[in-house]
C-alpha cells in the first residue's frame, strides 16, 4: 500500500507519482483520511480544505495557499488529472503541519 497516514497503511484510490522530483498525492482523498474535509469552487478553480484548526485556500495551477491568513508556499503547482485534484506532498506540511516522507512510490503523512 502507498500511503501510511497517522502510522496505518490507507487505501487511498489514486497512487503518489512524481512528476520532475516532486511527489504528488490526490488532494481530497488524503486530507479526509486524515480527517479533513474539502470544498470545491468549480466557477473560481478554488479549493478550501480543513483539517483541524487549518484552512488552506488555493487556486488550481497555484503555487501558493491562503492558511488561516498566511501565504503558503507550494513546492510545485496544483494541477488536476481524471478529474482529481493533485498537490505536492510535501504540502501537508507546509500547510498543516504534518512530517511527511514521499518518494515515487510512498508516502507516509502523520503527527
Amino acid at each position: 500500500m502507498p500511503y501510511t497516514i497517522n502510522g496505518q497503511p490507507s487505501a487511498i484510490a489514486e497512487e503518489p507519482h512524481d512528476q520532475d522530483g516532486t511527489v504528488y498525492v490526490p488532494y481530497k482523498q488524503v486530507l479526509e483520511a486524515l480527517g479533513g474535509t474539502v470544498t470545491w469552487d468549480n466557477s473560481t478553480k478554488t479549493a478550501a480544505g480543513t483539517v483541524g484548526q487549518w484552512t488552506a485556500t488555493f487556486m488550481l495551477s497555484a503555487d501558493t495557499a491562503d492558511v488561516n491568513g498566511t501565504t503558503v508556499q507550494f513546492p510545485a503547482p496544483s494541477y488536476v488529472d481524471n478529474g482529481e485534484l493533485y498537490v505536492p506532498a510535501e504540502f501537508f506540511h507546509n500547510a498543516y503541519g504534518y512530517n511527511v516522507t514521499a518518494n515515487g512510490t510512498a508516502v507516509s503523512i502523520g503527527v
